[in-house]
């Protein structure tokens, strides 16, 4: 036996559940160590089956609820079960918004030892089919013969076994069994670990990864798939920069945000938020408490593809974006010419490093967003402080980096957090959308 493997129970276990983990499962005490429960709630009595033993704690899985939560609901899904995809589809809809609120609540208090002086209200919108964007792992199996394509299952291991998704967008879950399909009889269907799904406003796209070269058979079945589903197909044969259309012209994908009459461009692997309608409101929240005007100058960190740089630009006098990748930054410039934004600049800076002779960094401004990936922003917030900016509006995928960049900006930065608030930007899961906004004399 490994060292530290330790050897797990035949018979299942009877765990009352006391609390939420962040991520959505149960927690309960066997044998006082802890053990975290998947598909369980608090208050509930389950009896489960132990899969995973840790020195510090266990894993298990309920087998059946002897005592319901109130707040238990019957997933929706066929393929809840198995498919990781969404990890909170048993919990009602009030409660997940409520546990994402509790969660970023405890990671400021427990973390930044803080809390702001007010909270936002939650934001919350369609809870199925709202997303555009997701990576579905292919797999062929030998056995049955037969190609699956969707979401890992829950143990990580193995590509869930599904033929539909009631969160995709519907143009994407609709693409699922034909893709099942094309793989099918594909020469290199054993070679086929990923297709990347993204929608535009009027047409799905998806990159196909490939680890072997394409036959021209193959070719010419992508290129009737194309054509049958009216999808623009790409092919990923390494890296990022390796992604090729196949066909030798195409439009860019496109979506809008009517209310501030603005029309981006995109292509298939840009990063853009995966859920439109929570997109449209976020942007509208950040627009309200940063209460621009014609004489506002505003820096605009982690910017993309201009998500937020070119709503605000409505609005103000003059708006600076930064971003880390060279592309996304080529795409903003293009959507900002594109929308007749003049008064907009972008910029390619790793925003990791020393920033502080950077000539973007040596103008006035009076506000700053940041939208930074899970590590956080925490590089940059000196500099931030730096600014002659009052107002900074932090807008955040990890709540845990959010609080610890929280309680830098209070504790040592002189700001104050003037609100704060959650967003239920994917629906069914653990995922933590938030919003803070710090102000400073």
């Amino acid at each position: 036996m490994a060292r530290g493997r330790q050897r797990l129970p035949k018979e299942p276990i009877q765990l009352t559940i006391t609390d939420l983990s962040h991520d959505g499962r149960g927690i309960a005490r066997h044998n006082d160590k802890v053990v975290f429960v998947q598909n369980a709630l608090p208050g509930e009595t389950v009896v489960a089956q132990l899969n995973r033993r840790t020195r510090h704690f266990d894993e298990a899985t309920a087998q059946s609820v002897e005592k319901p939560s109130s707040d238990r609901v019957e997933p929706a899904c066929e393929f809840y079960d198995r498919c990781n995809g969404c990890t909170m589809m048993h919990v009602s809809d009030e409660k997940q918004i409520d546990f994402k609120f509790n969660t970023l609540k405890y990671n400021l208090d427990k973390m930044a030892h803080l809390q702001p002086l007010r909270w936002l209200p939650h934001l919350s919108d369609r809870h199925w089919h709202y997303r555009r964007r997701a990576r579905l792992s292919v797999k062929w199996v030998a056995g049955k013969d037969k190609v699956l394509v969707g979401f890992r299952e829950k143990n990580g291991r193995f590509v869930a076994d599904m033929d539909d998704c009631l969160v995709l967008e519907k143009p994407l879950a609709d693409l699922i069994k034909p893709l099942q399909a094309l793989v099918l009889k594909m020469s290199i269907r054993t070679h086929i670990p990923q297709v990347e799904c993204a929608l535009g406003d009027q047409q799905p796209a998806l990159i196909l990864r490939h680890m072997r070269p394409l036959s021209e058979a193959d070719m010419d079945l992508l290129k009737d798939f194309a054509d049958t589903h009216g999808v623009q197909l790409f092919l990923q044969s390494k890296g990022p920069d390796t992604v090729t259309a196949i066909a030798p012209e195409y439009a860019p994908l496109i979506f809008e945000l009517p209310h501030h009459a603005l029309r981006y461009e995109f292509l298939p692997n840009d990063f853009i938020q995966v859920n439109q309608a929570m997109n449209e409101q976020m942007i509208d929240r950040v627009l309200s408490v940063l209460e621009l005007n014609n004489e506002s100058r505003v820096l605009d960190l982690f910017c993309g593809l201009g998500n937020f740089t070119l709503p605000m630009a409505r609005y103000c006098q003059q708006v600076t974006g930064v971003e880390g990748d060279q592309q996304l930054v080529e795409r903003a410039r293009h959507n900002a010419i594109l929308n007749g934004l003049n008064h907009v600049a972008f910029y390619t800076a790793d925003l990791t490093e020393d920033h502080s002779q950077s000539t973007w960094l040596k103008q006035d401004f009076s506000h700053v967003l940041i939208d930074p990936p899970r590590s956080g922003a925490w590089d940059i917030l000196p500099l931030i402080a730096k600014t002659t900016a009052k107002t900074l509006v932090y807008v955040s995928c990890h709540p845990a980096s959010l609080a610890r960049d929280s309680g830098r900006l209070v504790n040592d930065l002189g700001f104050t957090m003037e609100s704060a608030g959650v967003m239920d930007m994917f629906p069914h899961t653990s995922h933590v959308e938030s919003m803070a906004v710090f102000t400073r004399k």
